[in-house]
């Protein structure tokens, strides 16, 4: 059997009336035995986390197939009548998964990248891309902001930016409130979608200040931005991470992917 992973197209034989696989040249191979229960994961060296991942997607198909809502919509793959169906499985990624069935298109998986990944792959973070600072350009609406840059707000209080934080100066200068609020406003460094809605318009403001037309796509840092719906966002970024936080959990949920699942079972013993 060739190894399952990323760009491998693999295409089996579904049999409605047994629910079983089988290759569709009729030979040997492991992933059929593993989805017909024959083979346990303990029991082979080939089998990985994409085979896991497929095993699971297909039994998903053919539990879709049997909802009321599928055959009410007259969208069931698998009809009456006809006992065998080429199931087709292609990893485009460690986060997409397509299949076809007779050829036809019929679901794709977006695997979150956080889906089945070893403890502490949380603790994976990017450094703040705080390069040297580079004033505003007007050229490409861009400019760089980095670690000593202290930003006026003229209201008492001044934003300072550390290696791995923002700090707020100016503490006691006004109100309590005034305290809290802005201590709050330098607490946003995660994904902007965790920004509070009062402190848009509050940063919005800043970085016009600065120069930056927020009107139309923006560059920071090397991140392209973008404001939609009164919130600032990742241009072209459809997760709610992070590009640069996304792209590396997905390489470790790739890598861990890859690996024997034979092997999960070691790991865990001696954990």
């Amino acid at each position: 059997m060739g190894i399952t992973g990323i760009g491998s197209v693999q295409t089996y034989i579904y049999h409605s009336q047994t629910g079983k696989l089988s290759s569709k040249d009729g030979s040997a191979d492991e992933f059929v035995d593993y989805f017909n229960g024959v083979l346990t994961e303990e029991d082979s060296e080939n089998l990985n986390g994409y085979d896991a991942c497929k095993k699971n997607n297909i039994e998903t198909i053919i539990d879709l197939n049997d909802t009321v809502i599928n055959h009410a919509v007259g969208e069931s793959w698998f009809q009456e009548g006809v006992n065998e169906y080429e199931i087709t499985c292609e990893m485009v990624s460690g986060n997409e998964f397509v299949y076809s069935v007779n050829g036809r298109k019929v679901f794709t998986c977006c695997a979150c990248p956080t889906h089945l990944l070893p403890p502490g792959w949380e603790d994976i973070k990017g450094p703040y891309k705080t390069h040297q600072s580079k004033a505003y350009d007007p050229e490409t609406n861009s400019m760089n902001i980095a670690v000593g840059d202290v930003f006026d707000l003229d209201n008492g209080y001044k934003l300072r930016v550390w290696e791995d934080c923002v700090e707020a100066v100016g503490y006691g200068s006004g109100s309590a409130a005034d305290d809290e609020k802005i201590r709050h406003f330098a607490d946003q460094q995660c994904s902007s979608l965790a920004i509070w809605p009062e402190h848009t318009p509050m940063l919005l403001s800043l970085l016009q200040e600065l120069g930056i037309d927020t009107s139309r796509e923006f560059t920071l840092n090397e991140t392209k931005c973008i404001v939609k719906d009164g919130k600032i966002q990742e241009a072209g970024n459809k997760w709610v991470i992070p590009s640069s936080a996304y792209n590396k959990a997905l390489q470790q949920y790739e890598e861990f992917l890859s690996k024997p699942l034979s092997s999960r079972k070691d790991s865990s013993s001696k954990t």
